[in-house]
């Protein structure tokens, strides 16, 4: 385990079974949570190609219109569920809310209109808000900088995984259970999501901690492990981030390049990651092939096989070599790629199929772009958290809207407008993650030199930034 550096070389005994405890107790519970979540979303679209359009009536472009309420509600209680994580203990919160999220799922089981079905995707928003930043702010919490990067890994790829097993499941639902007890078989599977939701819930509450500096000694935790985990918290320099809104600080952060690259390439992200799922099974669905059901369910999980296949492997090498560079534009490229022959369109369907499976790349991105964000900004906590939370935050503001016109469900199997403006994002990406990648080896540049300066015999960084200032202004006379 150590070669693979999942415990640090040279950690002690009791150090290995804290982060052991922190492993079991963290990941688990929001692996599952992120798995539920993901599993319960993709619920939707193999619910709808697998009779549920047809059982309630669904139209046009319903399917989009509720992932927009979806994200609406998301959105909307963003600021009031990030009030709620700062003032109530998280390993409350997050296992009821979890709770309170199977409930609204197990609730489309038993829909038999489109305006129940709009209450019940309301909710999902509203409940799923806490889930991603409060794992995230826990695992930031807990664990050390060279432990983050295997563990938000395998954090990210329980999202994928949820929705591989979602179009499984569904197959499963719509061979075995469809007309068990007078149910349709898209029904089954949210009651199977919600079966599956609520002992998630149940681990949560046994095992979830708080933040460590106001973590109560339990069962599983134990006082000595407790102030162990603090004492490695302040050994790495971590400081707690200032719960109420620093406008210095937010000033300070929208003066530099990192907030406007990073905010951008995710959302640019969000939209790339998206027309290999829905659009897909969509296009699957409306084929002049006729696909089974089985076939329609199936078929979109292998782009999220080559997801986690990438985030593992890429997570690794990025962790080992410290280039975050290198997988981005991988991924970027891969996915532009495919974007081009779907535009292309006239292909086989051997093609047509690389390109709607290598959008799992895209994916895989997440961790690459949320890791190199915190690289480039890791000696500013305030920076580091607000440029990850406007990078969800802004990131899905756009999700919510622009597939509706991107992807109108009226157009498949061939989304033209989806395809041109997939292909013009995902080239997009490719150069956005090049110039990022410009930006950061000067930022490396200038802070060597300024360590070296500073070693030389300047005390403080201001010396050092005005001597930059004056080679600056001295580059720019001699060029004149």
């Amino acid at each position: 385990m150590e070669g693979w550096h999942w415990y640090r070389p040279g950690i002690s005994r009791e150090e290995k079974i804290l982060v052991f405890k922190l492993d079991l107790s963290i990941l688990l519970f929001g692996c599952l949570s992120t798995f539920t979540k993901t599993l319960d979303n993709q619920a939707l679209t193999n619910a709808y190609v697998t009779g549920m359009q047809e059982d309630i009536g669904l139209t046009g472009n319903d399917l989009n219109y509720l992932t927009a309420v979806y994200y609406s509600s998301y959105l909307s209680f963003m600021i009031p569920a990030s009030f709620m994580l700062t003032r109530l203990p998280i390993s409350r919160i997050l296992p009821t809310m979890e709770i309170l999220w199977g409930i609204s799922t197990f609730g489309c089981a038993w829909v038999h209109n489109l305006k129940q079905l709009y209450v019940c995707r309301f909710f999902l928003g509203a409940t799923e808000t806490v889930a991603f930043t409060g794992v995230i702010y826990v695992i930031g919490s807990w664990y050390k900088r060279d432990e983050l990067g295997t563990r938000m890994a395998l954090f990210q790829i329980s999202a994928p995984l949820g929705s591989m097993i979602s179009g499984y499941l569904q197959t499963a639902a719509y061979s075995h259970l469809n007309g068990r007890h007078g149910i349709e078989g898209w029904r089954w599977l949210f009651i199977i999501c919600f079966c599956i939701t609520f002992p998630c819930a149940l681990i949560g509450y046994a095992c979830f901690p708080n933040q460590p500096n106001n973590t109560r000694p339990s069962w599983w935790l134990k006082q000595s492990e407790i102030e162990l985990a603090n004492k490695r918290l302040e050994e790495e320099g971590i400081m707690k981030i200032e719960k109420k809104i620093n406008w210095r600080a937010l000033t300070r952060v929208l003066r530099g390049w990192p907030w406007y690259c990073f905010v951008f390439a995710w959302c640019l992200y969000d939209q790339n990651q998206f027309w290999g799922t829905t659009p897909f099974s969509l296009y699957l669905k409306a084929s002049d092939r006729h696909y089974t059901v089985s076939q329609i369910n199936n078929y979109p999980t292998v782009g999220k096989a080559i997801a986690i296949i990438l985030t593992v492997i890429g997570s690794y090498y990025s962790d080992k070599t410290g280039d975050r560079f290198s997988p981005t534009l991988l991924g970027a490229t891969l996915v532009a790629s495919g974007s081009i022959i779907l535009v292309v369109w006239n292909v086989s369907e051997g093609a047509r199929f690389y390109a709607f499976f290598i959008d799992g790349a895209e994916t895989a991105m997440s961790t690459f772009l949320m890791s190199w964000a915190s690289d480039v900004v890791k000696h500013d906590s305030e920076a580091r958290s607000i440029i990850t939370a406007s990078m969800n935050c802004i990131g899905q503001v756009f999700l919510a809207w622009v597939p509706i016109f991107t992807f109108n469900v009226t157009k498949a199997p061939k989304f033209t407008v989806g395809f041109i403006f997939s292909m013009v994002t995902g080239i997009l990406h490719v150069v956005l993650a090049c110039f990022i990648q410009v930006l950061d080896v000067r930022r490396k540049r200038k802070e060597k030199r300024r360590v070296l300066l500073i070693d030389a015999g300047h005390s403080n960084d201001a010396d050092v930034i005005d001597m930059d200032n004056q080679e600056s202004s001295s580059s720019t006379r001699d060029k004149n």
